[in-house]
């Protein structure tokens, strides 16, 4: 899975008498101290939009959106006297403004493991806590710019926060927009974000899939689909039409994964 973890250009010796606020518009929390920084250009990053759980034999959101952007990150430390709450409340104060859009939100264990947010989803084992001190807040503002904002304290008491920015290279004329993506084999996810629409609301789901030793991609993706349909089951089969890409659809769309966009009127 490629996420906001794949970033690899250093940027801590810059950055290290710099405040990030020039770059996330974001200003640090009082006596933050940048631990290190790192950006890259041209990057495919995965937006998390709901709690972390696992996923077969990893561990992965419920659903995330996967962007083509620029990315940056930046990880602060701040001493442990800090009030847990006052930290999240500054920086969320400062995302949820300008007509930024909060995509999701959840605190404590309703983010789900720790663990995993750290080691498997970020990749930094410095984020690790006890999953009831974990913040997330992931918004989303009208130029298409992402902000993920994760924030726990370790177990020797200094809070760890990790602020990500991923500008999206996504086309202004684009005809639709990705609401959530999803591992076509999750049905249970599936059916949870179907049968959470409103009653006059449907879906396109757009599935690409890979050619195995027995079937073509095309082949696979109907299958694939006809897996899906008999998952959401008589109730909620007729809320999404599924429209099989086979190993055409653009890189950001995944493999193996079903995008979902909403039917407009």
């Amino acid at each position: 899975m490629l996420t906001l973890r794949v970033m690899s250009f250093s940027l801590l010796a810059f950055f290290s008498g710099f405040s990030a606020a020039g770059i996330l518009g974001i200003e640090p929390y009082r006596d933050a101290q940048l631990v290190k920084s790192n950006s890259q250009t041209g990057q495919f990053a995965e937006i998390p939009l709901g709690k972390i759980s696992r996923a077969g034999s990893g561990w992965e959101p419920e659903s995330v959106e996967r962007v083509e952007g620029d990315l940056f990150s930046s990880l602060y430390k701040i001493h442990r006297n800090a009030v847990l709450s006052d930290v999240y409340g500054h920086y969320r104060s400062q995302m949820v403004v300008d007509g930024r859009t909060v995509l999701f939100e959840c605190d404590s264990r309703s983010c789900g493991s720790s663990n995993a947010w750290a080691n498997n989803f970020f990749g930094d084992y410095l984020l690790y806590g006890p999953d009831q001190s974990q913040f997330l807040l992931v918004v989303k503002n009208p130029q298409d710019i992402y902000q993920v904002l994760y924030i726990n304290r370790r177990g020797a008491g200094d809070v760890m926060v990790r602020l990500d920015e991923v500008k999206s290279a996504r086309a202004n004329g684009t005809e639709f927009e990705i609401v959530a993506q999803m591992d076509v084999q999750d049905i249970p996810r599936i059916r949870r974000f179907v049968s959470a629409l409103s009653a006059d609301q449907s879906l396109v789901g757009f599935v690409t899939s890979q050619k195995t030793a027995g079937l073509s991609a095309l082949e696979s993706g109907d299958q694939l689909i006809s897996i899906m349909q008999a998952g959401l089951g008589d109730r909620f089969k007729d809320r999404v039409r599924f429209v099989n890409l086979a190993d055409l659809g653009r890189e950001s769309l995944g493999i193996n994964r079903v995008s979902f966009v909403y039917v407009r009127p």
